[in-house]
């Protein structure tokens, strides 16, 4: 059971010293936060995870071969945080980085439905293998920017063609196993896609997300979860993919079967106009006012980008406790528009982050674009707030965006160190240039509205350290097979994918 000892460590929205986490790698949860005399005091005896924390006391001296013993590591010039989570990702969008960043001479719009089509000539491209190659070197990425959890929310599921593999759950056990390798924890969301759009049939170029029948895909999401049920980094979650690619008469009994078996829901909600508008024009609601209708929205519902929704679309998100998870990097890329950000937070409604698209994998990107993207709207400064003292604070909001609110939307006892919570560890590099001034008092603000996400010095997962000054073993390896499935290409839109 070590014992880590930093020199600040991040808990109950400040970062405090003389303090530190007792780790079972067995179970690979935390078995107490607490001071560090009590811990080294502790330090032989056979604790379990789940008990109780320890009650905070004044730090005493503690014999020296206490201190050196091996089960105490000492963290100096080191902060020490819950590790970040990426509450959606899709990871083979990695492969198209830097792709899309142009438009043909004569085109005059570029915009989400033309970077679309690029998406899916990259989809089409890739085998089985290649999903794991990209998968594994994008959490690669995930884990060295301190993300420790992904929501991947998974919708490649067939052959290039369109035909199912011999293993309905093919390519989302790739996914699986490119976590696997790396060390992240994973929430693979299983994502039902049945129609191109709201009322029209399935396009050609979606063939390789097909779900066409609703019990079948359920079936297939519950093998999913006996295959991977052993494994303590890996869950599952339910996700019909939006309103546009489900029909209406798959959400209530989708949502009713996440909620049987107590699985995280998650749906894109009203990322863009031309939804809002096919969903107002065919049912007479609005996104939001639609899963509400269909019994969609619970405190386990994560309603992914929700960047055009109506006031009264946020007080039903904020009444039935749903999360919200921003994409800041990708909605900034594609030119979605904002998130309603501080009229979220003022409904009660928790905002998670996710990384998207891959465009950038910087969890602390993601979390202070919530808090400037509302600055830009509102043409003020410091809105996402709560109080601290006889001030309001930012920077423990977008801490907890990027920690706390994405363990709750992916149904996980993570983003938090206190005892029983997964021991999933961030240690920031206090000697960083980028971090140069700080105080105790403005190392949180530095870290949530300034800091580069190369400060991540060491990460843990379920106990076990990953990444270890800055490296991780399979840095090269990894690298490598990413770079040989990039340098294949990918199709440009339109062009047909080789057979199988």
């Amino acid at each position: 059971m070590p014992i880590l000892l930093p020199e600040l460590l991040w808990l109950d929205g400040a970062f405090r010293r003389g303090l530190g986490v007792d780790v079972d790698a067995r179970t690979g949860r935390i078995v107490r936060v607490g001071a560090e005399a009590e811990l080294l005091a502790r330090a032989g005896d056979d604790l379990v995870a789940g008990g109780p924390a320890a009650e905070l006391v004044p730090s005493t001296a503690v014999p020296e071969y206490v201190r050196g013993g091996p089960q105490v590591e000492r963290l100096p010039g080191r902060a020490l945080l819950p590790g970040f989570i990426n509450a959606h990702s899709h990871a083979f969008q990695r492969l198209i980085r830097g792709r899309t960043q142009w438009r043909p001479a004569d085109a005059p719009d570029a915009d989400f439905w033309s970077w679309r089509e690029a998406m899916y000539a990259a989809a089409h491209a890739l085998t089985p293998e290649d999903v794991f190659a990209v998968s594994r070197f994008c959490f690669l990425e995930m884990l060295r920017a301190g993300i420790t959890t992904v929501g991947e929310f998974h919708y490649l599921h067939r052959d290039r063609n369109g035909s199912p593999y011999d293993d309905p759950n093919e390519l989302a056990l790739r996914v699986v196993a490119a976590a696997r390798e790396v060390g992240l924890r994973i929430v693979l969301l299983d994502v039902a896609y049945a129609t191109g759009g709201v009322g029209e049939p399935l396009r050609p170029e979606q063939r390789r997300f097909a779900t066409p029948d609703l019990d079948a895909f359920l079936a297939q999401v519950w093998d999913l979860r006996a295959a991977v049920r052993d494994d303590p980094l890996v869950t599952v979650g339910l996700a019909p993919h939006s309103i546009r690619a489900v029909p209406r008469e798959w959400l209530r009994p989708a949502a009713r079967w996440a909620a049987d078996h107590g699985l995280p829901l998650h749906m894109h909600v009203s990322e863009q106009p031309a939804e809002v508008r096919a969903s107002l024009e065919r049912y007479g609601l609005a996104p939001v006012e639609l899963l509400d209708a269909e019994g969609v929205l619970s405190a386990a519902f994560t309603a992914v980008h929700a960047t055009h929704i109506s006031d009264a679309e946020v007080q039903l998100l904020g009444e039935t406790r749903a999360t919200v998870c921003a994409c800041p990097t990708t909605e900034r890329d594609l030119g979605d528009g904002f998130l309603p950000g501080a009229a979220l937070r003022a409904a009660g409604v928790a905002i998670a982050v996710g990384t998207d698209s891959q465009t950038a994998i910087d969890p602390l990107e993601e979390i202070r674009l919530l808090e400037y993207h509302e600055r830009l709207r509102r043409q003020r400064r410091v809105l996402l707030t709560e109080p601290l003292g006889d001030r309001l604070e930012v920077a423990p909001v977008l801490l907890d965006a990027g920690t706390v609110a994405g363990a709750h939307a992916l149904g996980l006892d993570a983003g938090r160190l206190r005892a029983g919570a997964c021991a999933d560890l961030v240690a920031i590099d206090l000697e960083h240039p980028a971090l140069a001034g700080w105080t105790d008092e403005s190392l949180a603000a530095t870290l949530a509205l300034c800091a580069p996400a190369d400060i991540v010095r060491d990460v843990w997962v379920g106990g076990v350290r990953r990444v270890e000054a800055r490296r991780h073993a399979l840095d090269h390896e990894a690298l490598e097979a990413f770079r040989r499935v990039a340098g294949a290409g990918v199709p440009t839109p339109g062009a047909e994918p080789p057979s199988n």
